[in-house]
């Protein structure tokens, strides 16, 4: 459960998401593909190439930003993005590494408004989140008998 300090950092983010969030989103592809080309055939080169992939990433974003209190409202999203990660075979390892990059992103786009507190509150934001997708994913893992 998240703090109601974390909650209403996370929150106060809403608006550079909204402003900047495209942004965040492909400096995190940009970062964690090219240092991590093992995992470029995981995503889709087109969607990368034409920016719908980094903005439904920043849509996502958004999305957990806003509801952060209330994330159940995001699980029909949560459901349907799981559905791609199966079918990819995302692991519940490759969670932290995406953490990293989309905490660098963060730090890298907004500089000096990317606070420790901002980074923190995302961290752990991130992680409760994480665990969200990982649980539902194992779900679909264990009913396709994997």
């Amino acid at each position: 459960m998240l703090s109601q300090k974390t909650i209403e950092i996370v929150k106060s983010t809403v608006p550079v998401l909204k402003e900047r969030g495209i942004e965040i989103t492909t400096v995190f592809y940009k970062n964690m593909l090219g240092e991590n080309p093992e995992i470029k055939d995981m995503f889709d080169s087109g969607k990368q190439k034409d920016g719908s992939q980094p903005k439904a990433l920043a849509m996502t974003v958004l999305a957990a930003a806003q509801n952060i209190d209330n994330l159940a409202v995001l699980m029909p999203a949560v459901q349907s993005i799981a559905k791609t990660h199966i079918n990819v075979k995302v692991t519940k390892e490759q969670y932290p590494i995406v953490g990293k990059y989309l905490l660098g992103a963060i730090k890298e786009v907004l500089g000096a408004d990317a606070t420790d507190d901002v980074i923190n509150a995302w961290a752990e934001a991130y992680g409760v989140i994480a665990d969200v997708f990982i649980s539902v994913e194992e779900k679909m893992y264990q009913e396709q008998g994997k």
